[in-house]
């Protein structure tokens, strides 16, 4: 039995250490093998592309997909991720593979200095992010599937703000905790 958790740069882990990072923290808690498939950048369209490759070749007994945010800053569309987020869902199905959605969290929207996406609106981005976590709550409620809103959980029981990098789009080691904690208590 194991679990891939495919996503981009907060599934990989971007700017923490390793072992910091929300899918090590729960490979260390679960009996079941977790594999981290997350790249840094990546929208929902290229981990679809690499889905066959990076999950269903390990035979693994679930799935966790998390994307979206670069889909928005890349201005892909909402619609676009929701669309690639289904059919990595179908792929599962067709593979008996059990997917669990995250959705995308929140950026901090009052930054100074922008390192990444220097000429975007951090708040319009915030709204399509929101936007997309609801699609996929309804989607997933829909199609019976199970979902763990992280973007609404953590707004809502921590004050994430302080918790960005300097960036102002990638978290703090005590957000992947954080997300641990919650990914966790969901899947049991």
């Amino acid at each position: 039995m194991s679990i891939v958790c495919i996503g981009d740069s907060l599934t990989f882990g971007y700017g923490v250490n390793k072992s910091e990072s929300w899918v090590s923290i729960i490979s260390k808690i679960i009996e079941e093998k977790v594999i981290n498939k997350g790249i840094p950048g990546e929208t929902t369209s290229e981990m679809k592309e690499r889905f066959i490759k990076d999950v269903v070749n390990y035979k693994p007994s679930k799935v966790l997909i998390m994307g979206g945010t670069n889909d928005i800053f890349l201005k892909n569309g909402i619609n676009t991720a929701l669309s690639n987020i289904e059919s990595m869902v179908e792929i599962c199905e067709t593979n008996n593979i059990v997917p669990t959605i995250l959705t995308p969290l929140p950026v901090k929207e009052n930054i100074s200095i922008k390192l990444m996406f220097e000429d975007m609106d951090y708040k319009k981005v915030n709204e399509q992010l929101a936007e997309l976590r609801n699609l996929l709550i309804q989607y997933t409620n829909e199609k019976n599937i199970k979902s763990i809103d992280l973007g609404n959980i953590l707004l809502k029981t921590i004050n994430i703000e302080k918790y960005f990098l300097a960036d102002g789009i990638h978290v703090s080691k005590e957000i992947h905790k954080e997300m641990a904690e919650i990914i966790l208590k969901m899947l049991k």
